[in-house]
């Protein structure tokens, strides 16, 4: 029986994990770039949602309509031409005045800055569950993002001052998605690996090729086909390690998922407790190191399957 929320829950509950993983992305960039207002892209993403805006067609639309009705008041005292070439060069200074004093707004804003700087990296947020084709894979996956659910919702019950931003020993919702957004990078890895069939088929192939160019290798007498004979061994059985250092990796990715999920529940049930039982703060301390120590964990994992896998054009 499928115990996963109703599609539109689960969409909604997609949804909210793939914005906090842009915010985590936005937020990482942000402590890396200490001058990351003044990044041109960033500036030239904010002028142009600011200049085609919502906010600012109305305000445009505003002052048109505004300069029209001031031209066809002016135009009964002075004349309509007069009237109206009064009231359109009014309008068009206020209109001039006025937009480069949004603008100015909007370059100094730091809120319309964070929305400029997420309108840029929205391409690099990955989460899709639904692409994981092994279903025990896609399950792993599951289960973390219902615990990053109850870690996320936990978090907002808890005093600022203990776990959200502010505390440097604090467990935040950043923490949290990275460790989410960590699981389903390496399931997503493993996923792949599972599905290529030429990996698969060397496995399976390398062992009989090295022994049949071995058996030819010890019959063969020219020396000329013995350094060819050789030279090809030794490139299979590189390749063959390789493949079988990757195969470990998978199977040891697939321990660490069941591990990272178990911790999750762990640190839910810990979360539990924060703010009743523990307000000196040396379980928060505990519960930030298991985090990291997750994370670095998976990636590690994630790193090392990348090293072979783009080695080689498979």
């Amino acid at each position: 029986m499928d115990k996963r929320p109703p599609m539109s829950a689960r969409k909604n509950l997609e949804q909210r994990a793939q914005e906090a993983i842009l915010k985590s992305i936005v937020e990482n960039f942000k402590k890396e770039r200490s001058d990351w207002r003044n990044e041109p892209a960033i500036r030239k993403a904010l002028l142009a949602n600011s200049f085609f805006g919502t906010q600012n067609a109305l305000l445009i639309a505003f002052l048109i309509v505004l300069a029209g009705v001031l031209g066809v008041g002016l135009s009964l005292f002075t004349g309509p031409l007069t009237g109206l070439l009064v009231g359109g060069g009014v309008g068009l200074l206020a209109l001039l005045l006025i937009e480069a004093l949004f603008l100015y707004r909007s370059v100094t804003n730091g809120e319309l800055h964070a929305e400029a700087v997420a309108e840029l990296f929205k391409e690099r947020v990955n989460f899709e569950p639904a692409t994981i084709q092994d279903k025990e894979l896609r399950e792993k996956v599951d289960k973390a993002l219902e615990y990053w659910k109850l870690i996320d919702d936990e978090i907002d019950k808890v005093p600022k001052g203990i776990l959200r931003d502010g505390s440097p020993h604090a467990v935040t919702r950043q923490e949290a998605t990275n460790w989410l957004q960590a699981v389903y990078t390496l399931a997503g890895h493993v996923d792949k690996l599972k599905l290529n069939q030429v990996i698969l088929k060397d496995l399976d192939r390398l062992p009989k090729l090295i022994k049949k160019n071995k058996n030819e290798l010890s019959l063969a007498t020219s020396p000329e086909v013995r350094r060819q004979l050789e030279q090809t061994i030794a490139d299979q059985e590189r390749q063959l390690k390789s493949l079988e250092n990757l195969k470990a990796n998978m199977d040891k990715a697939s321990y660490q998922l069941d591990s990272t999920i178990s911790s999750l529940g762990t640190i839910y049930s810990q979360l539990l407790l924060v703010g009743s039982k523990d307000e000196s703060g040396s379980r928060i301390r505990r519960l930030q190191e298991d985090i990291s120590e997750q994370v670095h964990q998976l990636e590690d994992i994630t790193d090392a399957m990348d090293d072979v896998l783009y080695s080689r054009s498979y």
